[in-house]
């Protein structure tokens, strides 16, 4: 699969998002008030590339799309590098659309494009194929919002002819993948434990175990010997082993991520943004962050300003883009930028220039 990142996504009538276009990095974080839309978007993000893959599960889909029920039109495209892109949308109430960019920037007319049946798997005309160009760097996404609770929860073993994924956006199943990393490449098992050991020193190993019925937990041996199961192990642990795995997951090009800051210490954020980082020069990396610590770990052009006003709706602004920022650069890092200007409301004082009152 050929990796290239989304560089743009524009949305219209979808969720709170009314129209705006966001601007991607690589590895790229949504920054901004509550109920800005940043969740919103990793959404349009992951329906779109569902639309986009056939992902969809013959049981019908995972969540709600949000475009099959809308009374007004609505519409999320992506867009890559050459003015390649992937446009799915509806009209008012009326069947869900798709239709490719081409490289030249022409959309196809509208016979060309491509009606979709929801829910259930897509069904694509074969006489109509998308190009191989939009083709092999379309990608499924992950969406990531680990509860401490489900990345405990023990689970069946994942068979060498399967792949290798969470069972959920909350991390159900991450006993499974460290026991499928461990059978098929027992160095990167190794790595992991050994960087765990350094970043928590009372830690001698971790190990899967096979509990019953084919299924397998987690557990902790401590330096005096004492073990420590699933239940017992601390949250930060499990977060941290929850990132640290997702690199080894089955082939996807696209990672979203609520919030990769929760349950961690202050010194262990580095250590997770640093697992981005290295994951996204193969896969994009998309998170919405309320962490300053997080945006520390991140220059002006991967950081975006999310904001929604009553009358303009919601709207992105790449954090190099504010007024004085290479100024300000000289005296804060990115995530001390923000919350020293941001006002948790429409970010005035950061956009604008001016002091927080």
């Amino acid at each position: 699969m050929t990796y290239e990142p989304i560089q743009q996504l524009e949305v219209e009538n979808y969720g709170c998002i009314r129209k705006a276009s966001f601007i991607l990095s690589p590895l790229h974080a949504l920054i901004g008030p509550n109920d800005s839309g940043k969740s919103t978007i990793l959404r349009a993000l992951r329906v779109a590339t569902q639309f986009a893959t056939d992902a969809f599960p013959a049981s019908g889909t995972p969540f709600d799309p949000m475009l099959d029920l809308k009374s007004v039109a609505a519409s999320l495209l992506l867009r890559y590098e050459g003015r390649l892109g992937y446009h799915v949308w509806t009209a008012a109430g009326q069947q869900i659309r798709e239709s490719v960019l081409l490289p030249e920037g022409e959309r196809p007319a509208g016979g060309e494009s491509r009606a979709l049946n929801v829910p259930g798997i897509l069904q694509r005309k074969n006489d109509n194929p998308a190009p191989p160009s939009l083709v092999e760097r379309l990608t499924t996404a992950v969406m990531v919002r680990f509860d401490p609770n489900a990345l405990r929860t023990p689970s069946k073993q994942i068979l060498a002819s399967e792949p290798v994924r969470f069972l959920d956006e909350t991390g159900k199943g991450l006993a499974s993948v460290y026991q499928a990393i461990n059978s098929r490449d027992v160095d990167a098992f190794v790595a992991i434990r050994d960087r765990t050991k350094q970043l928590f020193p009372t830690i001698q190993t971790i190990r899967v175990p096979t509990v019953k019925d084919n299924l397998v937990t987690l557990e902790a041996t401590l330096n005096d010997g004492t073990v420590v199961p699933a239940a017992a192990l601390s949250e930060g642990l499990l977060y941290f082993l929850g990132f640290a795995a997702l690199r080894y997951l089955a082939e996807t090009r696209l990672y979203l991520i609520e919030e990769p800051e929760n349950g961690l210490h202050p010194a262990r954020i580095s250590e997770v943004m640093a697992i981005l980082r290295e994951i996204s020069k193969q896969s994009q990396v998309v998170v919405a962050t309320h962490s300053p610590l997080v945006v520390n770990e991140l220059q002006g052009h991967e950081v975006s300003v999310v904001t929604r006003d009553p009358e303009q709706g919601t709207r992105a602004t790449l954090l190099k883009d504010v007024p004085r920022f290479e100024e300000a650069s000289k005296v804060y890092q990115p995530g001390e930028l923000w919350l020293s200007y941001a006002d948790g409301k429409m970010e005035e004082p950061l956009l604008k220039g001016k002091p927080r009152a």
